[in-house]
């Protein structure tokens, strides 16, 4: 008996150490994987963290681009909000942040070379006008080739002394205060009192131009797209929002399709390129009209109290244009309005009947 005792003794003692050992393991893991967890959702949290600011990054740089073809310019020019458009509809699309990044830094270089691009042929266009304004060039028969050159901060009109001193000293303020340009020469012929710009006559320059001709295509393609509804539309504009009147008074309190159809047609009237009622845009087969208590447009049911119309235009001509019909429909019915300006107004594409 108690060399049986004795034996669980020895056992004792040698399996003392193992289970120490053990346990010691057991704790390292546990704390290796807990610490891995933390890595885990603290780089999470970091990418969740570097994708918000790439998103602010991106609407910065949106804006930017915004006031840039403003100040040039060039915001009316088609392939200007074509590819500002694109920009934002592919940032908003990212889904990641390495994604995002290569969106700002290539689509936002793209949007900046058609914004120059295009300040240059507005440039151009400026000159051009004040050419055929000169009453030398008016009176000009045969042909003649005017050249305009830009070095060194120097501008040169050749040949020397054909245009009114007026007229040059004019083409001179318009080239030297477009800090922007990268224009290295105008070349003008003129012909029976009329300048034309003529056009790069190398084979690579005529690829170019007629690369940049299908590009004038698609873009007026995409602007009819865009003022047809079948593309998204973006710009400055009003948001509008329509209340059901706070007292209830029957069916008289509430917004109904003609309540939305006559403020349309107001807006239309007032200058708005573009509509879009309850996230539906309008075109000219949309329908709006009342189902039971729903609203429908483009027989879609749209959110409603509020109601909310958003238009793109001059803002200032928007409501003006809907002054009238707001404050009879706000004295006859009560209905509440709420009307907000926007330097940028996203509408969207229309989207047909599934």
């Amino acid at each position: 008996m108690a060399e049986q005792s004795g034996h669980r003794l020895f056992i004792k003692d040698k399996l003392q150490p193992i289970i120490i050992v053990i346990l010691v393991i057991l704790i390292i893991n546990t704390g290796m994987i807990a610490l891995g967890y933390f890595f885990m959702f603290d780089r999470i949290r970091s990418s969740d963290t570097i994708f918000t600011d790439k998103q602010k990054l991106a609407q910065d740089l949106s804006e930017y681009n915004h006031r840039l073809a403003n100040e040039h310019d060039v915001y009316d020019r088609a392939s200007v909000r074509e590819v500002l458009a694109e920009y934002n509809y592919l940032a908003d699309q990212a889904v990641s942040s390495d994604e995002l990044l290569h969106i700002i830094f290539n689509q936002g270089r793209k949007v900046q070379d058609v914004i120059f691009r295009e300040a240059d042929l507005r440039l151009k266009e400026k000159v051009l006008i004040a050419v055929n304004n000169d009453s030398r060039v008016q009176g000009t028969i045969d042909i003649t080739h005017l050249v305009i050159r830009l070095s060194n901060g120097q501008i040169g009109i050749y040949p020397d002394q054909y245009l009114e001193t007026i007229t040059a000293q004019q083409i001179k303020d318009i080239l030297s205060q477009n800090r922007y340009q990268s224009i290295q020469s105008i070349d003008i012929e003129v012909k029976d009192g009329v300048g034309r710009l003529i056009q790069p006559q190398t084979a690579e320059e005529q690829i170019r131009v007629l690369n940049e001709d299908l590009n004038t295509l698609r873009s007026s393609l995409y602007e009819l797209r865009v003022q047809s509804g079948l593309a998204e539309m973006v710009g400055p504009g009003v948001t509008l929002y329509i209340y059901d009147a706070e007292e209830t008074a029957g069916s008289v309190s509430l917004v109904h399709d003609a309540d939305i159809r006559d403020i349309v047609n107001e807006i239309f009237s007032a200058g708005a390129r573009g509509i879009s009622v309850g996230d539906q845009r309008l075109t000219t087969t949309s329908s709006i009209r009342c189902s039971g208590p729903l609203i429908m447009v483009n027989y879609r049911q749209i959110p409603t109290n509020p109601v909310v119309i958003q238009a793109v235009g001059d803002p200032d001509l928007l409501i003006s244009g809907l002054n009238i019909i707001l404050s009879e429909l706000e004295r006859k019915r009560g209905l509440v309005f709420e009307i907000n300006y926007s330097g940028f107004i996203k509408l969207p594409a229309y989207v047909g009947i599934d």
